[in-house]
């Protein structure tokens, strides 16, 4: 009798560990699939697609490229594309134009696209595009403004792969920086922000030395200068066309210009 007791209860332990095992798998695939449940709205929210015009989604946008003949994705910087989105509200919607050759195009960093003939403003998704007019009267204020986007962003500025020859001049003495050593100044090139002109330009006054670094590419010509050792202002273009850009800097390139390229004494100034 006592055997056949013991056999009772381990079968009956055998058998509670069975269903316990069971109950807990039942109910842990029951709370799982209630959490996905419970999930899946959120996702499905997450992933609506944006319904508000291209060109206002295009506005919001905080990192933009633009390109232009052999430009390819120039970091705009923010100050000029808040000029550029302010001429935005003057454009008309219209059907797609019967001729269009893009001159300047663009993209924000998630897939909108944007293009222009200067007469015309495209944008665009892999699903959906849209065409704007360009009123005549802002014409020439979007081409500058695009111009200056791209010829005095630093980003540009310091593509070293487009630069064909490079002379640097301090007071009377010149000297040209030879092509193996274009990605050294490069690497100094380093900005911090887009800043008014006042201040660089005490800046330079009071600094005892400065520098000029005068860039010339294919189709563009570009001329850097210190403003003591926080401060440059960029220069593009000449006459009518001129154009200039402030900015604050990293400090390796005032360095790097008075110690290693004219061997100068260091200033604290």
């Amino acid at each position: 009798m006592a055997k056949k007791r013991k056999i009772k209860k381990s079968m009956l332990f055998i058998i509670g560990l069975v269903l316990f095992f069971i109950i807990y798998f039942v109910a842990f695939n029951f709370a799982s699939n209630m959490e996905v449940t419970k999930a899946d709205p959120v996702e499905s929210e997450n992933q609506e697609e944006d319904t508000r015009p291209l060109i206002n989604q295009i506005s919001t946008k905080e990192k933009i490229y633009l390109s232009h003949q052999d430009r390819e994705s120039v970091r705009v910087e923010s100050e000029y594309w808040e000029k550029v989105k302010v001429l935005f509200s003057e454009f008309s919607k219209i059907r797609k134009p019967e001729s269009y050759n893009p001159i300047y195009s663009g993209h924000s960093d998630d897939g909108v696209r944007f293009s222009t003939d200067l007469n015309y403003f495209r944008v665009y998704t892999v699903s959906k595009e849209e065409y704007y007019k360009v009123p005549v009267e802002t014409k020439s204020e979007f081409e500058k403004l695009l111009g200056e986007s791209i010829y005095l962003s630093f980003d540009f500025v310091k593509q070293y792969k487009s630069w064909k020859t490079v002379e640097i001049s301090y007071n009377n003495e010149v000297k040209k920086v030879h092509k193996w050593k274009f990605d050294d100044l490069s690497y100094k090139m380093g900005s911090k922000r887009i800043v008014g002109k006042v201040q660089p330009e005490k800046s330079k006054e009071r600094s005892k030395y400065n520098f000029k670094i005068s860039i010339h590419g294919e189709y563009y010509d570009t001329t850097i200068e210190t403003m003591g050792k926080d401060y440059v202002k960029i220069t593009a273009g000449s006459g009518k066309e001129k154009a200039q850009a402030y900015y604050e800097v990293h400090t390796g390139l005032y360095e790097y210009l008075l110690k290693d390229i004219f061997e100068l004494e260091s200033s604290k100034k």
